[in-house]
């Protein structure tokens, strides 16, 4: 055991609506945390790339689809509003999960979040690199857009500058990514303006009607359960406004930021979809529903407009690669704190008071898993096919988080109907329905074709490389278990391994 984990201050008592003293700067109010979790979640790139091809699957029902959608989430989000509230950590669902289900349901949770922030960020990275390569093609620069090695390597430099930015502050990485993101939303926004007025040279193509609106109008259920599960994911991001609870104001602040970045995405979904049914055709859903926004601005402005589409969707997905690597730098620093990574994981940046080493080390095993993806080919297969079915794996964290939600709050539902309410009935419901969703989407993937292939497009793979990451949680869990035997496992679940200093492999890594 190190001396710096053996002076590790243990969380002062806490007032009601303060948080713990975990040495993390206590900056963030709701705005901050709406920011951050907004920007995670990305609606301006989920409504530039995904919303067309969702609507290619539920036709004129795509606004009913992300009403129905927003509500589990919403549910899961109140639990964890409530969990919050009672006890803010960086590690969220890793510590909450082990409080009710035990530290080897915990953990997977932990492991879940980890393998996804990570590959998600090598995914974010060429994403970003494409996108850049996107806005100098449109100016007239002789690049290929499709180059995934010029995409990677220009990605890597914005992931390392984001990475900077994040560990000189939180506050500072929050105020970078409203400017970033709210000219993102601005140009967003002002697009599916001129759409749903049927402004520019494309003009309108359907009248609106309400019933693109209406829950029942669905061609089949089956149709209505595809939609809604793509739909629903769209949110994933929302609960990092949750990862920095240690460095907001009080207590309340991550449910109030969590549930209104929610809100706010939803109504940008639903506006845009109905902007986009407004102006485009069920063929141009079709053809051009995975890259609508570019395609939607070209037609309706020509010239620039996708130049503004390209460049909008950039800044956004810098955003989210921000927040993203906030919420898994907290994530693997509350790992560290409990003795499941090495101590060095815990240590915070002496002037900054972030967690440097979690931030830079967790950025570096990204960039090198795109950079080998990119080199091998076929891992950017398996990093592809993570994105895609992450549904997956959001769905089993969601709802477990939502059980968990009712098993820790058991004893207080009798209290009153508020308690039953926010900590039983809403998470429990929107817990099992995420299960359930989970569940269908993997059906329908393994059922989709005969057989297996490594390709990213394959149904049967898509449910595989999820399915790896949740197995290889098992022995990961068992090493620490057996042969770490850090106070995560080996204490009661009433104990904080947070507080508690019994690691007895800390100093190995």
């Amino acid at each position: 055991m190190s001396a710096d984990t053996a002076h590790r201050p243990a969380p002062a008592a806490a007032s009601p609506d303060a948080t713990p003293d975990t040495g993390l700067t206590k900056s963030l109010g709701v705005r901050q945390g709406v920011v951050i979790a907004l920007a995670n979640m990305s609606p301006t790139v989920s409504i530039g790339l995904g919303l067309g091809m969702i609507g290619a699957i539920v036709g004129t029902g795509l606004p009913a689809t992300f009403l129905l959608a927003a509500l589990p989430i919403l549910g899961i989000a109140v639990g964890y509003a409530r969990l919050s509230a009672r006890e803010p950590n960086a590690g969220t669902t890793y510590i909450w999960a082990r409080r009710a289900l035990g530290p080897w349901v915990g953990f997977q949770l932990g492991w879940i979040g980890l393998a996804t922030s990570t590959l998600f960020l090598a995914y974010g990275a060429q994403l970003s690199g494409q996108f850049t390569l996107g806005v100098l093609h449109e100016l007239g620069a002789d690049v290929d857009p499709s180059s995934m090695k010029l995409a990677t390597a220009i990605g890597i430099v914005w992931t390392a500058a984001i990475a900077w930015t994040a560990v000189r502050g939180v506050e500072l990485a929050a105020r970078v990514q409203g400017i970033l993101f709210g000219f993102a939303v601005i140009v967003v926004t002002a697009v599916c303006i001129a759409a749903f007025l049927g402004l520019g040279d494309g003009g309108a193509t359907a009248d609106f009607s309400a019933s693109w609106f209406n829950p029942f109008g669905f061609d089949s259920t089956s149709i209505m359960a595809g939609g809604v599960l793509m739909a629903a994911y769209t949110f994933w991001g929302w609960e990092t406004a949750f990862s920095v609870s240690e460095e907001n104001v009080d207590r309340k602040v991550a449910g109030k930021a969590g549930l209104l970045s929610i809100v706010i995405a939803a109504g940008m979904f639903i506006f845009a979809s109905v902007a986009f049914q407004r102006s485009l055709t069920a063929d141009e859903f079709a053809e051009h529903g995975a890259n609508a926004l570019p395609y939607l601005t070209d037609k309706m402005f020509g010239g620039q407009g996708a130049l503004v589409a390209y460049l909008a969707m950039l800044l956004s997905t810098l955003a989210c690669l921000q927040s993203s690597v906030i919420g898994g730098a907290r994530l693997t620093m509350a790992m560290g704190r409990t003795g499941v990574l090495g101590e060095r994981w815990a240590r915070l940046h002496p002037k900054h008071h972030t967690p440097a080493f979690s931030t830079y080390v967790t950025v570096a095993a990204s960039l090198v898993i795109a950079v080998v993806g990119v080199a091998l080919g076929k891992l950017s297969d398996v990093i592809m096919a993570t994105v895609n079915a992450v549904g997956i794996l959001v769905s089993f964290s969601y709802g477990t988080v939502g059980l968990a939600c009712v098993i820790l709050f058991r004893h207080e539902l009798r209290a009153s109907v508020k308690n039953l309410v926010t900590m039983a009935i809403l998470p429990g419901i929107s817990g099992i329905a995420l299960l359930c969703l989970g569940g269908y989407m993997v059906y329908t993937n393994w059922t989709s074709v005969d057989s297996i292939a490594f390709d990213a497009n394959n149904g049967r793979f898509l449910v595989a490389v999820p399915m790896t990451i949740i197995v290889l949680g098992v022995p990961i869990a068992a090493w620490n278990r057996f042969v770490r035997k850090p106070g995560y496992f080996t204490l009661p679940r009433g104990v904080d391994p947070d507080t508690v200093d019994t690691v007895h492999a800390a100093d190995h890594g």
